[in-house]
């Protein structure tokens, strides 16, 4: 009399056995596939898509899409992979397609990701200042400067610059203490601006 071994775990079996389970309608065989390969497919989509794509598309999404196709076609038996082949291979082919079509998709003129104009407030901490934020920086500047004299303007230009306290004194040819009022002072006339905006 034979003795049956114990039921191997998904996450043990073949490729191949985990798409014929699949197949068969074992939905834990599905799982452990995802498992297997889903942080290596985002990573893989996430080398191939380029900076354009990673704007409107997340890696993540593609990955899903690979297996949504993989599970699809596996349902309905159009894959066939050897007893002692993975399916790395497929998986690949599936995402740099997916990814290519994603890439027409969004050149389209219509779609084109360089003519978007974005509905969210731009924050120039994230994508860079343009001209007008610079002009607008200035002006800011040149407000905040208004009331001191020469010797403390000095100062909160070294202030800006993040020059060290001490050495701002050593400049200025004042104490640490005229340093400390004086940035103590910016700081008040920056609030009663922001409040008037």
């Amino acid at each position: 009399m034979a003795l049956i071994g114990p039921t191997p775990e998904p996450e043990e079996l073949a490729d191949e056995q985990l798409l014929a389970a699949y197949r068969a309608g074992d939905e834990g065989a599905a799982t452990a596939l995802f498992k297997r390969y889903y942080a290596r497919l985002v990573g893989l989509a996430r080398k191939r898509m380029g900076r354009r794509l990673r704007e409107v598309e997340e890696s993540s999404d593609v990955a899903l899409s690979v297996f949504e196709s993989v599970f699809l076609r596996g349902r309905a038996d159009q894959i066939t992979i050897g007893a002692n082949d993975s399916l790395w291979p497929l998986l690949v082919t599936i995402t740099i397609n997916k990814i290519r079509n994603r890439v027409k998709y969004w050149e389209r003129q219509r779609r084109d990701r360089r003519r978007e104009v974005s509905l969210e407030p731009r924050d120039p901490l994230e994508s860079g200042p343009l001209p007008e934020d610079e002009a607008s920086l200035q002006e800011l500047i040149e407000q905040l400067l208004e009331p001191f004299s020469e010797r403390r303007r000095r100062i909160i230009q070294c202030m800006l610059q993040g020059v060290p306290v001490s050495e701002i004194a050593a400049l200025a040819g004042t104490s640490e203490r005229t340093v400390y009022k004086t940035r103590q002072a910016v700081v008040q006339i920056l609030e009663r601006i922001i409040k008037e905006t």
